[in-house]
């Protein structure tokens, strides 16, 4: 590696290790600020809140990769921008594009770590961490998972259920509907408002009853129905783990579940492709921050602070946008996940071409 090339690669790593550092402090400040005396409320022991935050830590690196990232490509090129180091590199005969290689090159490399880390270290950690959150702060509380938690599992051959939401703390779903299929042909469809965990068998409330046959279709109404399901509370809990405890692999395999039972996918698959956006969102950053650094201001160290910090409000604002239209149905999935990419990739190339060499 060619010297220039070392000095280069050590500025931008110091200062993207700094940055996730600093991004650590910052979430490990503010976030027991909120949440600390839920844990005391509960009597839970100082040991047990520490190993929740150490189990936070791989999802807050996963999360602010891509700020580092900037932070970093802004602090490297601004830095020998202001020396005019950059210049005296550019009137030696190397251009600009030799570093936007290098630094991309770098942000490729990690980008892969970060996913490989974001399949691996984030899903393990999150399920263990969150574990800690239900069971022992919201233990006593009814707390409720919103259509992101919605169950749908295949009980035996033929039979399908879907639940809208479901209560760990009363053993009790809301929205249930349950298929029964007979050669691909639907023979029964069961509607309950909720059903509840009794002793050892589940009980229907609220239910209308719809037989398909030769003669057409039967409806038959009830307050109250038992119902043997091949489930129970247990495994009610394990299918609703959010999609941060899971790895690509699995969401892949929870979303063709999903459509297998006539379900829509839509908000799963969103999050399939952001398990690559997000990880890949370095490359994009770095892109875009190189042409901006490399323009020479008079302003300081807090100045590009702010500006990078405004850049990563931006760029995570319109993801987010993306994926909030994604989950509408309003925009495809994988547009949706990737739109803050997309978006800057050509902001950068526009902002190479005109950033002068």
């Amino acid at each position: 590696m060619h010297i220039l090339d070392r000095y280069l690669t050590k500025r931008f790593l110091t200062f993207f290790f700094f940055a996730i550092l600093a991004s650590l402090a910052v979430y490990l400040i503010v976030d027991p600020i909120e949440n600390l005396d839920k844990f005391l409320d509960k009597n839970i022991p100082w040991s047990e809140i520490g190993r929740y935050y150490l189990l936070y830590i791989p999802f807050i690196v996963y999360q602010t990769y891509p700020v580092a990232m900037l932070l970093g490509t802004m602090f490297c090129i601004g830095g020998l921008t202001t020396k005019n180091e950059l210049m005296a590199m550019t009137a030696s005969g190397i251009p600009l594009m030799r570093h936007l290689l290098l630094l991309t090159s770098l942000a490729l490399l990690l980008s892969s770590f970060m996913f490989w880390w974001g399949e691996t270290i984030v899903p393990e950690m999150n399920r263990e961490r969150l574990a800690i959150w239900r069971q022992q702060v919201k233990g006593g509380e009814d707390w409720q998972l919103t259509d992101q938690g919605q169950v749908y599992l295949q009980d035996r051959p033929g039979r399908v259920l879907h639940l809208d939401l479901y209560q760990p703390t009363t053993e009790t779903g809301y929205g249930v509907d349950l298929y029964e299929f007979v050669s691909g042909e639907i023979k029964l469809r069961i509607n309950a408002r909720s059903m509840s965990w009794k002793k050892n068998h589940w009980e229907l409330f609220k239910v209308v009853v719809r037989k398909f046959g030769p003669d057409g279709e039967n409806v038959t109404r009830m307050e109250n129905r038992d119902i043997e399901l091949n489930v129970i509370p247990s495994d009610m809990v394990e299918l609703q783990v959010e999609p941060e405890e899971m790895s690509m692999e699995q969401l892949i395999r929870f979303a063709e579940r999903i459509e297998s039972t006539g379900g829509t996918a839509t908000r799963w698959r969103v999050d399939i492709y952001s398990k690559v956006a997000l990880p890949f969102a370095g490359v994009i950053i770095v892109l875009f921050g190189v042409p901006i650094s490399a323009v020479r201001r008079r302003s300081g160290v807090i100045f590009g602070i702010m500006i990078s910090l405004l850049i990563s409000f931006i760029f995570f604002g319109i993801m987010q946008m993306g994926k909030v239209l994604g989950y509408r149905e309003m925009m495809d999935p994988w547009i949706a996940s990737w739109m803050g990419n997309i978006l800057f990739f050509f902001i950068g190339i526009f902002l190479y071409w005109r950033t002068p060499r």
